[in-house]
């Protein structure tokens, strides 16, 4: 499964911070890569803590793991 496929399947069991990014990575899931954990916080309109607890809710150990991961899905 891939990355994207797994946030939109687990949103609606998200609590409201970790929907407000999972919903913003999937309407902009390219522009993460280029973000760091503050600033998709500040775009979210989460606290940055909060980007950290949601990748490590996908299995990732941070928010850098998860971008990685997420920019190999987007150019495959």
């Amino acid at each position: 499964m891939t990355i994207i496929a797994k946030i939109a399947n687990i949103k609606p069991q998200l609590s409201p911070s970790a929907q407000k990014i999972a919903a913003f990575i999937l309407q902009q899931p390219a522009s993460i890569v280029s973000l760091s954990s503050l600033q998709l916080a500040q775009q979210a309109n989460v606290g940055q803590s909060s980007i950290v607890k949601f990748t490590q809710q996908l299995g990732f150990s941070g928010f850098l793991a998860f971008k990685v991961d997420l920019k190999e899905e987007l150019t495959r």
